[in-house]
């Protein structure tokens, strides 16, 4: 699940994939904000099939966080 992710995160920030790691903060490393975070939501959501809460965001602060919520799902 890491690995999707990463890969969509460094398609939409347009970084290499390896600069992203489970500890990268969407704030603070990716410099994501509502707007990105909300198309990002949207397109995890179309990638991976699986809905998230409207709230996930404000409890999801690194990118381990995203995977740990999604593989809960």
């Amino acid at each position: 699940m890491f690995e999707k992710i990463q890969k969509e995160l460094a398609e939409y920030f347009g970084i290499a994939p390896e600069t992203i790691t489970r500890d990268s903060d969407f704030a603070k490393d990716l410099k994501a904000d509502s707007l990105a975070i909300m198309e990002l939501m949207f397109s995890l959501e179309s990638e991976t099939g699986k809905t998230m809460d409207d709230d996930v965001m404000e409890k999801v602060k690194t990118v381990g966080d995203l995977v740990d919520y999604l593989e809960t799902l």
